[in-house]
């Protein structure tokens, strides 16, 4: 019998596959089609090169699709609405980013 993916086999697949590729292309992000060849050669970029210190390093649209994720769960766990818990993911994310706005945006 084959094992058929569940809803939630399926959305970590997602989640994986979106990280992998934003490691993959971390390194090439702001590269035009001409520095990339330049730098990787003929193929391109075919592995994980270092971006952001280290080789398969995210960038911030990985930890924006996890918080927005973050965001979604709670409001499926009824922790408010869909706008106010992933605004409230987003606010989360900031604080990581050693940002955080002068002014309460959320009571």
């Amino acid at each position: 019998m084959p094992n058929t993916p569940t809803p939630l086999d399926r959305f970590r697949g997602c989640l994986l596959a979106g990280a992998t590729g934003d490691a993959l292309g971390a390194p090439v992000e702001f590269m035009c089609r001409t520095e990339i060849l330049h730098r990787f050669g003929a193929a391109g970029i075919t592995t994980f090169a270092p971006g952001y210190d280290y080789p398969g390093a995210i960038t911030d649209d990985t930890q924006m699709t996890l918080f927005t994720a973050e965001g979604l769960l709670a409001a499926w766990l009824g922790e408010g609405d869909v706008a106010v818990a992933t605004a409230r993911s987003y606010l989360s994310w900031l604080r990581t980013q050693h940002e955080w706005p002068y002014e309460p945006l959320l009571a």
